[in-house]
């Protein structure tokens, strides 16, 4: 059994991570961590609220080192280059952690996970709104950003879902000729 005063948040988090990319996100259960922890599934509860609670706190540790890796590459980047950067960076975190990559694209997961989704569509409006692309409610980025973001995502979902039966090479020449067509659409100042 390991020790309470050893068990961290950070540990938990860890273990539930480690478990959903071993047995799928639909198979976390408290019982299932508890066991991997070797604690009792009362003491969970110490670290997170429910089940939902816990998915939350693993959705938005994954979108924080996410937003950490897109400021370190994007430093130095602007205009259409970070809108391609910022693609590529995003898919490559989705693909690099592909058993939580649900947890940001898959909408019924978003309604109940409110900081991941928080923090997602924050990271999303700050890449937007540091480009200048997102002001005015008749402003006709909004409909190309509108874009931007369902080509990312539908890519991303086709890639982890197996539907693009294709060589990687392809695969990824085909992501970069969609998203620099995406990409065209939008207006800089």
């Amino acid at each position: 059994m390991v020790k309470r005063r050893t068990l961290t948040r950070e540990i938990v988090l860890d273990q539930a991570d480690r478990l959903i990319a071993e047995r799928g996100l639909e198979n976390l259960t408290i019982r299932a961590l508890a066991d991997t922890l070797e604690i009792r599934p009362q003491s969970v509860y110490n670290y997170a609220d429910s089940l939902n609670d816990l998915l939350d706190q693993v959705g938005l540790r994954f979108v924080d080192k996410l937003n950490d890796q897109l400021m370190h590459r994007l430093f130095g980047v602007g205009g259409k280059e970070a809108l391609l950067v910022f693609a590529q960076e995003f898919r490559q975190g989705c693909r690099q952690k592909k058993h939580l990559a649900p947890i940001l694209i898959n909408p019924n997961e978003l309604r109940q996970l409110k900081r991941t989704h928080q923090a997602l569509r924050d990271l999303y409006q700050q890449m937007f709104q540091s480009l200048h692309v997102l002001e005015g409610a008749d402003n006709p980025n909004l409909v190309a950003s509108t874009l931007y973001r369902s080509a990312l995502f539908g890519f991303i979902m086709q890639e982890l879902g197996g539907y693009l039966r294709l060589p990687q090479k392809r695969i990824d020449e085909r992501f970069q000729q969609m998203m620099q067509l995406v990409i065209e659409q939008i207006t800089l100042e």
